[in-house]
This record gives C-alpha cells, structure tokens and sequence, in this order.
C-alpha cells in the first residue's frame, strides 16, 4: 500500500481541519436559514394579526365617536327638557320625545313607562355582561 498517496489524498492536517470548519460553516448557515425561514412566517403572521387590531382598534375608535356623539345629543335634549320644565313651559318632554322621534326610538303610544324603563334597564344589564 501507498502511504504517501493515501497521505496526498486525505491532506494536511492543516487542509482537514479547514475542511471541517469549512463543512461546519456550511451546516450552521444552513440551520440559520432554517430559522431565518421560522422568523419570516412568524413576522408574517404578527404582521397580519397587527394590520387586524389596528383596523379593529380604528373601528372601535369611529363606535365610540358615534356612540358619544348620540350620547351628547340625548344628554342636550334632557337638559333642554329640565331647562324648559323649570320656566314652566307646558310639555318640557317635548325636547326629549322629540328627539327619540328623530332617532327612531319614540316609544309606542300605548306603552307604559315603568315597562319602557324595565326593557331599557334589562339591555344595560345585558350588555355590561351582567345576564350571563
């Protein structure tokens, strides 16, 4: 057998051990690639859920403008209403049914106060999560 070329072929120690960090370069590249992979899809799918909630949080904002709004207006008319009540005007609620009218929410003709004030306490219940 020939020792030197077995030698020759296989390398110096030196050529070996460049090989091996050569190959071990190549192997950690290959598993941050891997990972780099893992982190797009993950950064892809934190992107779409963030692009959600803003659009969500956009919503809610444009709810609560509109929410306040018909507060504000419901809020003006009672007040009106107390205002025109203390000058003694002859049907202060007008203000008031009036605008419930406006709105769509004037109650029926023939419904009873105490009723109207129960279906109306039984929603507020409803939706701060007490009827559950």
């Amino acid at each position: 057998m020939d020792t030197t070329r077995v030698s020759a072929a296989a390398g110096t120690p030196y050529e070996l051990d460049i090989r091996r960090q050569l190959n071990q370069a190549r192997q950690d590249l290959a598993e941050a690639h891997a990972e780099l992979d893992v982190r797009r899809g993950q950064e892809t799918v934190l992107r779409t859920h963030l692009e959600t909630l803003g659009a969500e949080a956009t919503a809610m904002r444009h709810r609560y403008t509109e929410l306040h709004v018909a507060y504000v207006e419901l809020l003006t008319h009672a007040r009106a209403a107390a205002a025109a009540a203390a000058l003694g005007e002859l049907d202060p609620a007008a203000y008031v049914a009036g605008h419930l009218e406006e709105i769509g929410l004037q109650p029926a003709p023939d419904a009873v106060p105490d009723q109207v004030v129960a279906e109306g306490l039984a929603v507020s219940v409803r939706l701060s999560g007490g009827g559950r």
